[in-house]
């Protein structure tokens, strides 16, 4: 187990982690994820080795590790700028960390580009340069892995190519992870990349651990605001009443119809309703417990979804509905209608500010 015990760092007046605990149980896929600037890189550096931190300690299965040099720790680091080196080709990059270390090459090269998707026969030989931006990432990856290390630190390995690429990568990573039976921690800004890919999300937000948990734990019961409008496609209405019962909370508002009795899973006062986009509808009458009359402005069709852009009638909010094509077809809604966005009421997730 990878663990941080209040773990800090201080640029001068900035704090950039502040105070961070984290655990990561051998073998998971972990993910910090949060926006730029929010500390997550940072945090995976001093998980390295390669940042010293201000305070707070690192161990892995016990051991101490918080002053150890990067060389001497069981980690591997795969950088958003791939480093590999220039002047070598494919072979002698993956060769080098295993002859630093005193091991043999033995067939250690093929293994490991056939890990990572890569034709040995065709790529071994190739000088770096001749390589595409996928290819390269392949390759900075197995000579990540060919240091033998018991954690795989991945720092937006993925940021700088194209979208479908990214996707496939990302497939491929998680598969990988499973095959080696290896922890992997991964930093990322992409929420898709997160919810893909990972067992585990620590999102952080201005050096702070905000919320730790399954992905699919945090996308449906995000901790407050921010993480549910950071997990995506949100809309996002304020709460005027507030009544509580069993554990649920039944609330009202100026910017909605309706009243919505919700389990609550903070114990803070709710003061936002959320609801994703895919949950909602657009429709001329409110047919569903709750909803918000809006204008339509603007209709985009992406293949069998339609993205309808309403914005609010009484307030100056803009909301989004993310329906299939056919029920759009029924809905017979067009730019410049008044309708309502309208959703059924256990859609609803409540959060404090």
């Amino acid at each position: 187990m990878l663990q941080a015990t209040n773990l800090r760092k201080e640029y001068g007046s900035l704090v950039a982690v502040d105070d961070v605990d984290l655990e990561i149980e051998t073998g998971e896929f972990a993910t910090i994820v949060g926006p730029s600037g929010s500390g997550k890189s940072t945090l995976l550096h001093m998980l390295a080795g390669h940042l010293e931190p201000t305070g707070g300690r690192i161990t892995l299965d016990g051991t101490d590790i918080t002053d150890t040099k990067p060389q001497e720790r069981p980690t591997s680091l795969v950088f958003q700028s791939w480093a590999l080196f220039p002047h070598m080709t494919v072979r002698e990059n993956i060769e080098f960390p295993i002859r630093t270390t005193g091991r043999s090459v033995d067939g250690q090269v093929e293994e490991l580009l056939e890990q990572v998707q890569l034709d040995p026969e065709i790529q071994a030989d190739k000088n770096v340069s001749e390589l595409s931006g996928g290819q390269r990432q392949r390759v900075a990856l197995a000579r990540s892995l060919a240091y033998d290390p018991d954690i795989l630190l991945l720092d937006e390995p993925l940021a700088s190519l194209d979208y479908v690429l990214q996707k496939q990568l990302q497939r491929e990573l998680a598969d990988l992870n499973v095959e080696l039976d290896m922890t992997f921690v991964y930093v990322t800004h992409s929420l898709e990349a997160a919810l893909v890919m990972s067992d585990k999300l620590f999102v952080i937000d201005e050096g702070d651990l905000i919320q730790t948990g399954p992905p699919e734990e945090i996308y449906r019961e995000p901790n407050n605001k921010f993480i549910a409008e950071f997990m995506g496609d949100a809309n996002v209405f304020g709460v005027d009443l507030v009544e509580f019962d069993a554990g649920a909370a039944t609330v009202t508002s100026d910017e909605f119809e309706g009243s919505v009795t919700v389990p609550t899973h903070v114990d803070d006062e709710p003061s936002h309703l959320v609801v994703r986009h895919d949950d909602c509808v657009v429709e001329a009458e409110l047919r569903r417990p709750i909803g918000a009359e809006v204008h339509v402005d603007n209709i985009l069709v992406r293949g069998n979804t339609v993205l309808v852009e309403c914005s609010s009638t009484t307030t100056d909010e803009d909301y989004v509905a993310e329906v299939d094509y056919d029920h759009f077809e029924e809905a017979s809604v067009a730019v410049g209608d008044t309708a309502y966005l309208q959703w059924e009421a256990e859609k609803s997730i409540l959060v404090p500010e």
